[in-house]
């Protein structure tokens, strides 16, 4: 009896003590990442790239054909309005305009002849009116008459509009060689000079040598032209706070605001209209409020924040730090399975440190940035939430025990963008 007692004793110790093993055994806290929970300024913002350039700006074009004579400005230099820039080679436009001055002075002869032939006409009718009162002629004859007054009208009539033709062609002619001195048509800086003595000046809307004569800006009216996607253009609004960073000086923001959003996409050259699959983008111009007296120049590239919402100062963690229902990574989305995430409520939550266990806090959430969820509810100011690593944070259960001291954090900023184009 007494062996079987403790071979039964020893049965149970093989097969209790592994069990008893198990429940008292407990999981090594997991490090985890800490950080209290603080006030910052959040804005929410869209990040478009674009180039600078002048608002009011000149590219001065030829508009008649002719050797360039004379240039009286050098490039970089200051213009006003009127001052003459340019003269273009005038002897064939002065040619024609004398042609066409002879022209009009022939036809104000003819008028006065035809105006002496009518007098001449009407005077020889009367007299024969007169003669057929005492039948001394017949009525074919007065017909004549009649009708060499009437054609006498019709020739002045049609010398007078051969007048008006001449004088029109020769205001044309004037006019053409008005155009070959060029006057600044605005005040500025001579920004590029593209011509020089000899060569000729074209009139044409393409792209060639010698259609372009030189650019003027009024180099105090700089601005930058940024392209926003259209997934992001109904957040924008005139006035919006943009931070501009430029590659000539990308350590150096610039301010500016939203000046014009402009009521249709870019048309990029080439591009069929009717392209519904095309990615578009508008073409919004932000008004520079202080260069800080850098040498910006057009053409420069430069990316901006446009600032769309702020939270002012709220509560806030990394994003990494909040978790969601939606996250295809965590444990809880996985356990979903093939339930329809459309007909599921978003959740999100945080996990915090409380003396060494993980406990998960239902949060709501509101705007973010780039680094940066604002929380509306759920935790508490100077609470240490787990924030990292993820790999730990995305498997993490409540009760799990976690070992982690909160680290201070850091100062309240403005931070970046959320969306990209």
């Amino acid at each position: 009896m007494k062996k079987q007692h403790i071979l039964g004793i020893a049965l149970a110790a093989i097969f209790c003590v592994p069990v008893a093993m198990k429940f008292t055994r407990s999981e090594p806290a997991r490090a985890v990442d800490v950080e209290k929970i603080a006030y910052r300024d959040i804005k929410s913002s869209v990040l478009a790239s674009g180039h600078l350039l002048y608002e009011e700006q000149v590219l001065l074009s030829p508009e008649v054909i002719g050797k360039v004579s004379t240039i009286f400005v050098k490039e970089g230099q200051q213009v006003a309005k009127g001052d003459l820039l340019l003269h273009l080679d005038d002897q064939s436009y002065r040619a024609e305009v004398a042609q066409q001055e002879a022209a009009v002075k022939q036809q104000r002869i003819n008028i006065e002849q035809q105006q002496l032939n009518l007098a001449n006409q009407e005077n020889q009718l009367r007299r024969k009116v007169e003669l057929h009162r005492v039948k001394m002629i017949s009525d074919a004859v007065i017909d004549d008459g009649r009708f060499a007054v009437d054609a006498a009208r019709i020739e002045l009539r049609n010398s007078r509009s051969r007048l008006e033709q001449a004088e029109a062609i020769l205001r044309q002619s004037k006019e053409r060689l008005a155009k070959t001195t060029i006057r600044a048509p605005i005040g500025g800086t001579i920004t590029a000079l593209d011509i020089k003595v000899g060569e000729t000046a074209v009139a044409s809307q393409v792209a060639i040598a010698g259609s372009s004569l030189m650019t003027i800006a009024n180099t105090s009216t700089m601005m930058t032209e940024v392209n926003v996607d259209e997934a992001d253009i109904a957040r924008i609004v005139l006035g919006q706070e943009v931070a501009i960073h430029t590659a000539a000086y990308p350590d150096t923001p610039l301010k500016g605001e939203v000046a014009i959003i402009p009521l249709s996409p870019k048309q990029t050259p080439g591009t069929p209209q009717a392209g519904a699959s095309l990615a578009r983008s508008y073409n919004v111009k932000v008004k520079l409020s202080d260069t800080k007296a850098l040498t910006l120049r057009p053409g420069m590239t430069c990316r901006a924040e446009i600032f769309t919402a702020s939270s002012g100062k709220s509560l806030s963690l990394p994003l990494q730090a909040v978790l969601s229902n939606n996250d295809e990574n965590t444990d809880v989305a996985k356990k979903k399975g093939s339930r329809d995430k459309a007909q599921v409520k978003t959740e999100h939550w945080v996990f915090v440190n409380n003396g060494g266990k993980a406990e998960k806090r239902v949060v709501t959430v509101g705007v973010s940035d780039d680094s940066q969820q604002q929380i509306l509810s759920g935790v508490k100011a100077g609470e240490g939430v787990i924030t990292g690593p993820y790999k730990i944070l995305r498997h993490l259960k409540p009760g799990d025990a976690v070992t982690g001291s909160p680290a201070e954090a850091p100062a309240a900023t403005t931070t970046a963008a959320t969306s990209t184009t």
